[in-house]
């Protein structure tokens, strides 16, 4: 059996990934229009494997909504897809603790500890999920997949005691037919640890030159369209934004100002790179026209690599 994590593929029990609809007491949660927008935001990243990204905007909207079951559940979710597992567990715990009433949790903090073979603790936390939501399916089919795995565990003490006891052997033989149950020891390591070490290997400058240079014509592209999920996606996490604008502020300016034009053109010229230890400096001639209007300015993007593609940190005119 095979537990999928957003993408991420374990034996023996599910875990739950999919959006929850937590309905709550409106006098328990506080909700502050920036965290909510930031919301579908972090379900993209994650839908899309950016993990990095996705948890440093998690954290900025918990520190103003310290409390906010979706946030904190997503953050757990974030931990456990980057191995950080100690960590999503203390998540998921405060999360039963704080709020006893969704069986969601229970059922992913019990998941991370049959990872461990503390199975007897994950069992009771089953139960407890159960207890919470009787009707709630995956949490079911978990305590199943635990009382499964107890029994295995206990038919095999037995043939250690008695290695010609039938019975034993007849039970342990059904258990694995019935379940299938073949543990992944070989590669349990998740797509996005994989993706950090791939981007941690040495490139050449001209294999760098290739990725920043593709970038740059990917955000340019994205202007040319007006593809504005495409375009802001070509920005870091935690881009400088200039005039001291906010986030939100920033996006709202852009997207008036690019999908306000009829038609926008954009070609860049005298493309140089200068290459540093964690960022890519391009610097480049920009000829824009949108419509009857053209402008001719020197920019410089500042690159920095983020979840494995080079994004925007600093942009900068003239």
């Amino acid at each position: 059996m095979r537990i999928k994590k957003y993408y991420l593929y374990l034996p023996t029990l599910i875990i739950t990934i999919l959006l929850i609809v937590i309905t709550i007491n409106s006098s328990l949660i506080t909700v502050n229009s920036s965290p909510q927008n930031n919301l579908e935001e972090i379900k993209i990243l994650l839908k899309n494997g950016k993990y990095v990204r996705a948890e440093k905007l998690v954290s900025n909207s918990i520190e103003m909504q310290p409390n906010n079951p979706e946030l904190l559940f997503y953050k757990g979710i974030i931990e456990t897809n980057i191995g950080k597992n100690d960590e999503a567990i203390n998540t998921f715990r405060y999360l039963t603790e704080k709020f006893p009433e969704l069986p969601e949790p229970f059922n992913n903090l019990a998941v991370l500890y049959a990872e461990k073979g503390q199975f007897k603790l994950a069992k009771e936390i089953l139960e407890q999920a159960i207890k919470t939501n009787p009707s709630y399916l995956t949490a079911h089919i978990n305590l199943g997949d635990i009382f499964t795995k107890m029994a295995s565990e206990a038919y095999n003490k037995a043939l250690e005691i008695d290695e010609s006891n039938n019975i034993a052997i007849t039970k342990l033989s059904m258990i694995t037919q019935l379940f299938n149950y073949h543990p992944n020891t070989k590669n349990t390591e998740i797509d996005s640890t994989k993706m950090i070490k791939k981007s941690k290997s040495k490139l050449t400058k001209e294999q760098l030159s290739e990725e920043v240079l593709k970038s740059i014509e990917n955000w340019k592209q994205a202007w040319e369209d007006k593809n504005m999920e495409n375009y802001l996606a070509s920005y870091a996490s935690n881009f400088k934004y200039p005039n001291k604008m906010t986030k939100l502020d920033w996006k709202k300016y852009r997207t008036v100002r690019i999908t306000s034009k009829r038609t926008i053109n954009i070609s860049l010229s005298n493309i140089k790179l200068k290459f540093k230890k964690e960022e890519i400096i391009a610097t480049f001639t920009q000829d824009y026209k949108a419509g009857k209007f053209e402008q001719l300015s020197n920019k410089t993007l500042i690159f920095i690599k983020e979840d494995g593609d080079w994004v925007i940190l600093q942009e900068t005119s003239g």
